[in-house]
């Protein structure tokens, strides 16, 4: 059970509240406030969408530069692969491949470059998803579809 005293000093306090609040005058606010604010809140609106459009031109550009490093580097590696000379067998001897359709797609697989597709495969990713965010985000969605 509480104390009388802290029973008795809210009391007090509320009736304290009471009074001051029954003492002041109906205050409007200013005229031009909502306006202010509302501009107020726009403003901050669009800072944080200038934020991520900057963003997303950002990693736009870091995933089109990833992009041509992994063409120029893994690219080569993809070309001179030994896939591309099983694939050229089956333009040329049919038959045999027919024949031979299962040990020829397994050897189709193990010279498959898995690695090399896979890293030229990351930043092309990164660029549909960030063309993702950045259309969500820019003015130009007439259509408002996201």
């Amino acid at each position: 059970m509480r104390p009388y005293n802290f029973l008795a000093r809210i009391n007090n306090m509320t009736q304290n509240l009471q009074k001051i609040f029954k003492n002041l005058k109906n205050i409007e606010p200013s005229r031009g406030l909502e306006g202010k604010i509302l501009k107020a809140i726009s403003l901050e609106n669009s800072r944080k969408v200038a934020k991520k459009l900057l963003f997303a031109r950002a990693g736009l550009v870091a995933s089109f530069g990833a992009l041509a490093y992994t063409l120029f580097v893994f690219g080569r590696a993809f070309l001179e692969s030994d896939f591309w000379n099983l694939a050229k067998l089956s333009f040329s001897d049919g038959g045999v491949v027919a024949k031979n359709w299962g040990d020829f797609s397994f050897s189709l697989l193990e010279t498959l470059p898995v690695v090399e597709i896979f890293a030229m495969l990351v930043p092309v990713f990164a660029v549909m998803m960030l063309f993702s965010y950045y259309f969500k985000f820019s003015n130009n969605n007439h259509f408002k579809h996201v």
